[in-house]
């Protein structure tokens, strides 16, 4: 084996002209050029013009350039790939594994750094070549023991990164992952700020890793991986080596094997929601490694715990309410449903909407729950479609009503999803969610009796709201490009609600949306309208009635 401190790889990478200040202004000019530049490529693919092997070499580009940045860009493209990118396809390895980016000479150094001490105190041996990760790169690595561990170091300079690009980006405004479509809710921006910058901490992660390891103790089939805690720091996290394959392999295994790795995925995500309160909320299928023995023993390790979410109880008892009104009815009562929403968090008045359609809405969410005892297939489900279908131009405004947690758990159920599909196997889903806790730990009698809040409807309008709707309507050339109806509640929330480019434009001719909502409220909603705004082509009316 090669000593950490011998081992010299040629790689090589860009270095500031100066140290110092200086230094620091040349990463963030050239990293706001990268910036800019993956701006135009997202302008690009954006663009619904050409043939369609255009826009594959413009979405290529945008894959490329994700990848490379790193940071909250690279979690984008993460986002990409495990939503509307194919998993096995080698031109997307960038944004899930990808060769280290630091020379070998400064990870090392970086990684004595961290430990304060030599690498030779801590390791016999670490690999030269690094795995690319989001805010780091991971490094295999034997310890003076001789087990296999995997070492992952902090890029240099990262925070200061984040909050470039968060200040850049405009996260949700990107048109990848199924996410926003022009549309920036501070809340989401805040939520997504606050994981990101907690992934920057490797003591936290460490933590969290534990919490996991105590609560699957007793689950032969899950493999975590287990902290070195003397050669682990804020910025550096040592872990024992998870053995085992990408999902791809699987393709070969026996159904016996493959319905057993998928158990162990869907119990995994089941019993973070309803056991722990806390679930691992980065699918993207670098994380997860499939290992079978000779004797068809099979098991799903974990990886990287940096993105973990805490869920807050009332989102848990309002998804567990829907699941156990759905089992015994095929779907809650009107009532029940909206109270069960609320209860998760939804904004009453931009849910309002959507009232009559909640029921139906539970029904496909908890579709393949209904049945205990039948196995159900994932191919199947197919629920974001058919919620776009029900949604129909309220889509947005059911993703706007939601609470931020929301976008964590679809995310991770959007990745267990892919990864069902591609294991091709049906599954006992409602079987599996009883054993991982949907039921809870009543005190006493049936939880499935529980009484749903039922909170008063805010879409009825009140004696002083003189109209009932808010209504936001963008056009292009007299085609309707984006329709959208609130309660007019709503009208309160109207900088969030407003595409953030069209704010931009606002904003310099003076239009303050603050002003407009306040005027609204104080003229108790009357009907009208509030703005419009033409340029070239586009129009946008936005009014009460």
């Amino acid at each position: 084996m090669t000593n950490p401190r011998h081992a010299q790889g040629s790689g090589a990478s860009a270095s500031p002209p100066a140290g110092g200040w200086g230094g620091r202004l040349w990463r963030r000019a050239t990293r706001a050029g990268s910036l800019a530049r993956l701006a135009l490529d997202l302008a690009s693919l954006r663009s619904r013009q050409g043939a369609e092997a255009g826009r594959a070499r413009r979405l290529q580009a945008v894959v490329d350039r994700l990848g490379l940045l790193h940071g909250l860009p690279q979690k984008i493209g993460q986002l990409l790939a495990s939503s509307d990118l194919e998993e096995h396809d080698p031109r997307f390895a960038p944004l899930t594994e990808a060769p280290m980016t630091l020379p070998q000479a400064e990870a090392f150094s970086e990684m004595e750094r961290q430990l304060g001490r030599p690498l030779r105190d801590c390791f016999s041996w670490v690999d030269p070549v690094g795995i690319s990760a989001s805010v780091g790169q991971v490094h295999r690595a034997t310890l003076l023991d001789g087990r296999p561990v995997a070492v992952k170091i902090q890029y240099p300079g990262i925070a200061e990164g984040l909050e470039q690009d968060l200040g850049a980006l405009g996260w949700l405004t990107t048109p990848v992952g199924g996410l926003g479509r022009g549309f920036d809710l501070e809340a989401y921006r805040r939520e997504i700020g606050r994981m990101l910058h907690s992934e920057l901490d490797y003591t936290l992660e460490a933590s969290r890793l534990r919490d996991f390891g105590t609560w699957a103790a007793d689950w032969p089939d899950l493999l975590l991986p287990k902290v070195v805690g003397r050669a682990s720091g804020p910025r550096i996290l040592t872990t024992t080596w998870v053995p085992g394959d990408r999902i791809a392999a699987t393709r070969s295994w026996a159904s016996s094997e493959r319905r057993a790795a998928a158990s162990t995925l869907l119990r995994f995500f089941l019993s973070g929601v309803f056991r722990w309160g806390t679930i691992h909320a980065d699918p993207h299928p670098g994380n997860y490694r499939f290992l079978r023995d000779e004797d068809g023993t099979v098991q799903v390790g974990v990886l990287d715990f940096g993105c973990v979410k805490e869920l807050p109880p009332g989102f848990i008892e309002g998804f567990r309410g829907l699941l156990r009104d759905s089992l015994r009815q095929g779907a809650p009562a009107a009532g029940r449903a909206w109270g069960w929403f609320l209860t998760m968090g939804f904004n009453p008045v931009l849910l309002a909407p959507m009232r009559d359609r909640l029921p139906a809405i539970a029904g496909i969410l908890c579709e393949p729950f209904l049945r205990p005892g039948v196995l159900i297939s994932a191919t199947d489900w197919r629920p974001g479609d058919r919620l776009a279908s029900l949604l129909g131009p309220d889509r947005l405004g059911f993703r706007i009503a939601a609470p931020p947690e929301l976008l964590y758990l679809m995310r991770v159920l959007h990745g267990l999803l892919r990864q069902l599909v591609t294991l091709a196997v049906p599954l006992d889903w409602g079987g599996i969610a009883c054993a991982s806790g949907l039921h809870g730990e009543p005190a006493a009698g049936d939880p499935s009796t529980a009484a749903a809040p039922v909170p008063a409807a805010p879409h009825t309008p009140q004696p002083s709201m003189k109209s009932d709707t808010l209504h936001i309507h963008v056009t292009e050339r007299g085609r309707t490009k984006v329709a959208l109806s609130f309660g007019a509640g709503a009208t309160d929330h109207l900088p969030d609600l407003v595409p953030v480019e069209l704010r931009d434009r606002l904003r310099l001719r003076s239009i303050d949306l603050s002003q407009i909502a306040a005027d609204a409220r104080l003229r108790d909603y009357e009907p009208g309208e509030l703005f419009s705004l033409e340029e070239g082509p586009k129009a946008v009316r936005v009014w009460l009635a």
